[in-house]
């Protein structure tokens, strides 16, 4: 590996480098997931993902004005934005999942991190005004863990 490269991972890595939104990105699986092929949803513009955790409240007469909980359930979530190019393959394979009702995998991509997950397709938008281009949006609901590795 260029050392370069190597030192740039390692700043990255500890926290010493800024990233750019621009070099963040979600993709969907356009293989099977024995053996996947990652297609980047083309024309993004912006990228969100989202982890939670809900919680049990466990607040009782006893708590002394203070609320008390338990962390329970994880989950996580996928939300961005593109430019509408209905032939890109990203956008075909999303819709076509949106159609179908099923769940694939997505990944999220940062310039040091991937965080993979199957998810449904809770919302997919379109839009387009005069004198704008045309508009994508989509949020993605993820089920099960992530898996998240280093790029």
């Amino acid at each position: 590996m260029d050392i370069l490269i190597l030192l740039s991972l390692l700043a990255f890595v500890f926290g010493l480098v800024k990233i750019k939104g621009a070099a963040i990105y979600v993709f969907i699986n356009t293989g099977t997931e024995g053996s996947p092929s990652w297609t980047k949803i083309g024309a993004q513009r912006e990228a969100t993902f989202d982890r939670g955790s809900a919680v049990i409240d466990t607040t009782d007469k006893d708590s002394g004005g203070d609320e008390e909980h338990l962390p329970d359930t994880r989950n996580w979530g996928i939300s961005f934005g593109a430019f509408l190019i209905e032939s890109d393959n990203g956008w075909l394979e999303l819709e076509t999942t949106y159609g179908a009702g099923t769940q694939k995998q997505y990944r999220f991509v940062t310039p040091g991190f991937a965080y993979m997950g199957k998810a449904t397709v809770e919302s997919l938008s379109i839009g387009g005004a005069m004198g704008d281009a045309g508009v994508a949006s989509f949020t993605l609901k993820g089920t099960h863990a992530l898996t998240k590795g280093a790029i």
